[in-house]
């Protein structure tokens, strides 16, 4: 996972490595806009600091 935090952009995969949620969980959660993301020329990608601190913001919401 070391080598996951030097990207300066995530793909799919990546943002699958840290949450542990599937392709699938991901793609749903994009469509309903609840996590944060890009999308240029049909790629979709995530900035690491957004998905970091989203994951962490589901964290304490979960715990409330």
């Amino acid at each position: 996972m070391n080598k996951l935090f030097d990207k300066i952009i995530w793909m799919i995969d990546d943002v699958c490595e840290l949450t542990t949620y599937k392709k699938g969980t991901i793609y749903n959660l994009v469509s309903s806009g609840d996590i944060p993301y890009r999308k240029r020329r049909g790629k979709l990608f995530f900035i690491p600091s957004e998905v970091i601190s989203w994951v962490t913001n589901e964290k304490e919401n979960s715990n409330e």
